[in-house]
């Protein structure tokens, strides 16, 4: 189902407020997010939401300044990222002409951007995804923004 950018909000209202409780770095420059009560399935423990940071262009600023993004060296962003698990999320922000999305954390904001290194990217690929505890997931990626069902989502 596909969804409009003013309905964002309404998806990410559970957890705006709170704090990430483990904000980690994956695979290349990919970032996870889990929010909520801890949540234990198939031998990992995350939260009862989940944000992953996936194929795309990121920066993190600091009152809008700089502090790293996407291409910086591993253990730097390692250090940053950790500094968004004692803030809150207050806020979201979509541009839907450009799919960038900015995350607001307090005074931090994670500005998101489609990824410039994908060949041919369609509505498979994902900018960032969302799971919800329904087992819905929101995703931004060149199809737009939609809402799947995560049992079905190839990304599952």
């Amino acid at each position: 189902m596909k969804t409009n950018a003013i309905d964002l909000r309404q998806y990410f209202r559970p957890v705006l407020g709170t704090s990430p409780w483990k904000v980690k770095l994956g695979v290349g420059s990919f970032l996870t997010f889990e929010f909520g009560p801890r949540v234990r399935a198939n031998h990992h423990i995350h939260g009862k939401w989940h944000l992953w940071i996936y194929q795309s262009r990121w920066e993190l600023l600091r009152r809008d300044r700089p502090l790293v993004d996407s291409d910086t060296d591993r253990r730097v962003i390692e250090t940053a990222a950790r500094r968004l698990e004692g803030t809150s999320l207050s806020g979201i922000k979509f541009q839907d002409r450009s799919r960038r999305t900015t995350f607001v954390f307090d005074d931090f904001q994670l500005v998101v951007s489609p990824a410039d290194y994908l060949e041919n990217p369609d509505e498979r690929d994902y900018f960032w995804m969302f799971f919800m505890p329904d087992s819905g997931v929101l995703t931004v990626g060149p199809g737009g923004v939609r809402v799947e069902d995560a049992k079905v989502s190839q990304h599952a």
